[in-house]
């Protein structure tokens, strides 16, 4: 009895030797690179009355097959733009690709090296009906108040471009000439699926372009260290994305009359298989961009969870439902399953000839689209029940580097504007769409992060309701990509 004491107790003491070693080598290695800070010098009351201009213009991309985009807002758009930044537009080569997407050529010194893609889109999505009287400033007013920008775009996506192009424009009045060549890709339609941005890689593609050093997309941002459990602010560096599959459930029955149902009706059939699938979510999985970002905010955080995400071996299922409590976090941990569309029936004592579902998934990456609809198959198995992809799909981006060049230039340019040592750049798993998929394949340093600081407020003000953006953070967004265009010289 003694001999087995003895061992349980040299193997808790052994297990709590590995647990504290394990924090203690996170700790030694938790310190971000110090760069020196740099200040750039912006035409900020410019740059503001610029970004609200172009929020005037509706560029709206409407749900396929329903309205068509109002080419001449695009069509100003560009002019605003050519206008607006002088010499973009006269050192530049600018090009106009599937018909309203934009495609601008800032040739490097070294045509040897791999080129840098800057991306970003030109329409926005709209104005849900019946809400426009609860937005504080019109959605396309442009209007600059109480220290904002407001209108759709000021968020998602006419802030990136316009940050970008800005900086651009005072590179180039600085006399700044890239060793890499510089692509500016703006594509017309990323919120319908983006063929915009797919011409606009298939023009490069024809042109020779292999493998890009670096590009950069939309989708992370600066978030409060509330947000993810840390004390500091957190950019989140996105390195992949979710794959995207809308599958349409389809039930067919006799029809009749209300008065003699049978056991289910078309719509109590489809009601089934939409509770099967509600009730067998997908698994939840802690890897991949999720598992790095949470190894890189380990560092930061207090003991006990710095001990916890130090030794995921041991911690990793508990942290895995900790997560999971909250629909944002699982959404990083599985494929997410969401009813979105019903539609069945059309007078209270007839009985539905048909019912439809849709139901939409984000795939995370280790799943596909194949591997999603044999799931679901497999969780109704009910031969009658009809299942097909209907619209836009995409499997998971493929995962991006934290450890590459890119995301080093992207480390760097931010904390040359931002030198907080309290800042942590964390790779993350988007669970939203960009138009950077269509490069994750041919480079593993493709990103989605704006430098934007933004609060949970915020986030929910994007595709919503007052969607805006601070003067400041885009302002730091104008500065952020001033020193990437730089930096990329030196990846």
């Amino acid at each position: 009895m003694t001999k087995l004491l003895l061992a349980v107790l040299a193997a808790v003491a052994l297990c709590a030797a590995v647990l504290v070693g394990n924090t203690a080598r996170v700790a030694r290695t938790a310190a971000p690179v110090a760069v020196t800070p740099v200040s750039v010098v912006v035409d900020s009351a410019g740059a503001i009355a610029r970004l609200a201009a172009s929020v005037t213009l509706p560029t709206i991309s409407y749900e396929e097959g329903t309205q068509a985009p109002d080419s001449a807002a695009f069509r100003a758009l560009h002019e605003q733009l050519r206008t607006g930044f002088p010499l973009v537009h006269a050192r530049l080569t600018r090009e106009t690709v599937a018909g309203l997407s934009l495609l601008y050529t800032w040739p490097g010194t070294d045509s040897s090296l791999a080129p840098v893609i800057v991306m970003g889109h030109l329409d926005v999505v709209p104005v849900i009906p019946g809400t426009e009287a609860e937005w504080t400033q019109p959605a396309f007013g442009g209007v600059i108040a109480d220290g904002f920008v407001w209108g759709r775009g000021t968020l998602d996506d006419k802030v990136a471009v316009l940050a970008a192009l800005e900086a651009a424009e005072g590179a180039l009045r600085g006399g700044f000439q890239p060793k890499r060549t510089i692509y500016f890709a703006f594509g017309h339609d990323e919120e319908v699926g983006g063929s915009g941005a797919r011409a606009i890689k298939e023009t490069l593609v024809k042109r020779g372009i292999k493998g890009p050093a670096l590009v950069i997309d939309e989708g992370g941002v600066i978030a409060p260290g509330s947000m993810v459990g840390t004390n500091g602010a957190v950019a989140l560096v996105g390195a992949s994305e979710k794959g995207f599959l809308s599958l349409q459930l389809t039930v067919r029955g006799a029809g009749g009359h209300s008065s003699t149902p049978p056991e289910h009706s078309a719509i109590g059939q489809l009601a089934m298989a939409i509770a099967k699938l509600e009730s067998s979510p997908f698994p939840l999985v802690l890897d991949g961009p999720t598992r790095a970002m949470m190894e890189r905010l380990r560092g930061t955080m207090p003991y006990g969870k710095r001990l916890a995400l130090s030794n995921l071996w041991l911690f990793g299922p508990m942290i895995t439902k900790g997560m999971a409590a909250k629909p944002s976090g699982a959404a990083m941990l599985r494929t997410t399953t969401a009813v979105t569309i019903v539609k069945g029936g059309v007078k209270a004592n007839v009985l539905p000839i048909e019912a439809r579902a849709t139901v939409n998934f984000r795939i995370r990456p280790g799943e596909t689209i194949a591997s999603v609809t044999e799931r679901v198959q497999h969780v109704i198995g009910d031969s009658g029940v009809t299942i097909e992809a209907v619209g836009f799909k995409t499997d998971p981006s493929a995962v991006s580097d934290p450890a590459g060049r890119g995301f080093a230039a992207i480390e760097r340019s931010l904390r040359e504007i931002n030198p907080d040592p309290a800042l942590v750049v964390a790779p993350y798993l988007v669970v939203g769409g960009t138009d950077s998929r269509i490069w994750s394949e041919l480079s593993s340093q493709t990103f989605r992060f704006l430098a934007i600081p933004v609060t949970a407020d915020a986030l929910t003000r994007i595709h919503g309701t007052n969607e805006r953006v601070p003067v400041g953070g885009y302002l730091m967004a104008v500065r952020f990509y001033d020193r990437l265009l730089r930096n990329t010289d030196g990846m």
